[in-house]
């Protein structure tokens, strides 16, 4: 009888721990689903798109990992013959191969602006360092051996006096240099952040093809002025330029590269060579670059002023949300990414604030300091990454500047994801398909303007 009793108390434990078993791959494949799911939410709001902007960043990084959960749910359904999980791996399934087919879908732009046969003109010697031919490649190639120097000293900040630092990474010793350079600006909304934050996968990846790689931190606002800024980043450079042939480079092949904040900042400093406004004080040197590539960039803060208080209206006037960013703001302070003097107050409009004033009131200075009001012929080759689903949407005006460039005659390269939230390439780049993509075109794009035009 007692042995009965112990093989029922044991055959209860076991149900049990199948039971738990199945319910919990049971929430495993619904969460792939609904992760492949929320890729293809395209919000209007601007609330909804904060909300869901992580999640997005996060299921598009692994989005390859998803189309496998999804398969072993359709599998293990099969098997079991349990319609729940066939269901949701063949919706999962289905959504997340669509999302990737339409991320890795080939661009016309490269044909269109350097011809058709623009994979002839790579020369022979560089072709291997290119990422693969293939539509996606399963890693970023990144070697770890690659130099670094870290603080280096590069010039002072016009606004405050303190010095101006840049990390450079050096290609490996065994790699030869390909005598280019790339100086990259990071984002932030102007007013936080700094060098050596998120990016060093891309720029191992750069170092390994032979590129000298400029890492800057520039002064941020409320310190610093977009002016300021701009200065800066022509002083990093002027700098280069100075000492290029300490660091095997042709100074004639810097390309200024950017995120966010950060691309901004390199369109605006690339589009405006000799400006008074811009140039660092007592410098009057060569401040011409190669090519600019950016990520996101705004590029007509008049239309991101009118966006703002379009979209986020009601959430920047509202007394509880100033709340939360204010709190916010205080411990990133903490943490040093924000200058200890910003006060973020009651107006979350950040263009506001910076500018002095709305569009009405200053529309010369919103004029002066948007990168589409300075489009001109001798403007460098420019390439652009944007995101359809940026909660700051930053499409329209790029999709302008695009117009504006082509009929300047400048060679342009504009790649907009499906899907794609902003910061898509901050969150695991070694493996994000999206990431992944706009790298390799990035590389093509470098590869084609330093030895081919």
């Amino acid at each position: 009888m007692i042995k009965t009793i112990t093989t029922f108390t044991k055959s209860q434990a076991v149900i049990k721990v199948r039971r738990g078993l199945y319910n919990l791959l049971t929430l495993y494949f619904l969460s792939s689903a609904l992760a492949s799911f929320i890729l293809h939410l395209h919000p209007q709001r601007g609330f909804t798109s904060l909300i869901i902007w992580i999640p997005k960043v996060v299921a598009a990084t692994f989005t390859p990992v998803l189309m496998l959960i999804n398969l072993i749910s359709i599998a293990t359904g099969f098997l079991r013959r349990d319609w729940k999980w066939i269901a949701s791996g063949v919706i999962g399934a289905g959504l997340s191969t669509h999302y990737f087919y339409q991320i890795q879908r080939p661009a016309p732009a490269f044909d269109e602006v350097f011809g058709r046969s623009w994979r002839e003109r790579v020369p022979a010697r560089l072709r291997p360092s290119l990422l693969p031919q293939g539509r996606w490649t399963m890693l970023l190639r990144a070697p770890k051996n690659v130099r670094r120097q870290m603080d280096v000293v590069i010039g002072k900040s016009p606004a405050t006096g303190k010095e101006l630092l840049a990390n450079i990474w050096l290609p490996p010793e065994e790699i030869p240099s390909n005598r280019a350079a790339v100086i990259y600006v990071h984002g932030g909304a102007w007013v936080y952040g700094d060098k050596d934050n998120t990016q060093r996968p891309a720029f191992r990846h750069l170092a390994g093809q032979g590129y000298v790689v400029m890492d800057v931190a520039y002064t941020l606002w409320p310190d610093s002025d977009i002016p300021h800024m701009v200065q800066e980043v022509k002083q990093a450079v002027l700098w280069l330029k100075r000492h290029s042939e300490h660091y095997d480079i042709d100074p004639e092949h810097i390309t200024l590269s950017g995120a966010s904040a950060g691309g901004h900042l390199a369109m605006l400093a690339a589009y405006t060579p000799g400006n008074p406004i811009f140039q660092p004080p007592g410098d009057d040197g060569d401040d011409a670059v190669r090519a600019v590539i950016a990520y996101y960039p705004p590029v007509d803060f008049r239309a991101m002023y009118y966006d703002l208080e379009t979209v986020f209206g009601g959430m920047i006037r509202d007394r509880r949300i100033t709340f939360l960013a204010n709190q916010a703001a205080n411990a990133l302070k903490k943490m040093g990414y924000i200058p200890p003097n910003y006060q973020m107050g009651d107006d979350l409009n950040i263009v506001r604030q910076m500018l002095g004033g709305s569009p009405d009131e200053i529309p010369e200075i919103y004029d002066l300091l948007s990168p589409i009001n300075h489009v001109d012929p001798r403007d460098p080759p420019t390439q652009i990454f944007q995101g359809e689903d940026d909660f700051f949407r930053l499409a329209p005006p790029l999709r302008e500047l695009h117009r504006k460039l082509q009929r300047s005659g400048v060679p342009v390269i504009y790649i907009e994801f499906p899907y794609t939230p902003h910061g898509f390439d901050l969150f695991l780049p070694q493996i994000s398909p999206v990431a992944l993509r706009s790298f390799r075109e990035m590389d093509r794009f470098l590869h084609l303007v330093n030895y081919t035009l």
